[in-house]
């Protein structure tokens, strides 16, 4: 399993515009700036490693991202409804979580690197969230979040 202290390595030596925010052993926080299109978004990524590995989801372990600034534009009148492929925050339903990747198809596993696998798949979130609201279709692919998957929404645990 990756360290926290592994994590940040990692990410002030590929992402150095991602400052640490919090952290202890087991948890960290930062925030930095993607401009996958020339706009910028401020984000905010959330990693926990869960404290007993035994019964626990990929969805439990899995970093969390948020987008700051500007906030997600909502647009209920779209096809993929007010914002695709994202999870919704019962704390602040304007800062739903993207959905980057699948953990059905464990894409991710709590042996990666959020330098290597999580901030890319958040810009390229990004990059295709402008599109969306352009063209009014999303072509990132994926699967959209289904009612089944609402119910398991992704909540911030306990702050660091």
């Amino acid at each position: 399993m990756t360290s926290i202290a592994e994590q940040i390595e990692a990410m002030a030596s590929q992402w150095p515009g991602f400052k640490v925010i919090e952290h202890s052993a087991s948890e960290v926080e930062w925030q930095g700036v993607l401009a996958p299109d020339k706009r910028e978004h401020l984000v905010r990524v959330r990693h926990r490693i869960p404290m007993v590995l035994e019964n626990i989801s990929l969805r439990d372990a899995q970093p969390r991202v948020q987008v700051l600034r500007p906030l997600l534009e909502r647009h209920p009148d779209y096809e993929e409804g007010p914002v695709p492929h994202v999870y919704p925050s019962k704390v602040d339903p304007s800062l739903p979580y993207l959905c980057l990747f699948s953990p059905t198809m464990r894409e991710w596993d709590i042996n990666d690197l959020i330098a290597h696998t999580t901030i890319f798949w958040a810009a390229e979130w990004l990059y295709f969230y402008e599109g969306w609201l352009v063209t009014r279709k999303w072509r990132g692919g994926g699967r959209h979040p289904g009612p089944a998957d609402e119910e398991k929404q992704l909540e911030p645990r306990e702050t660091v």
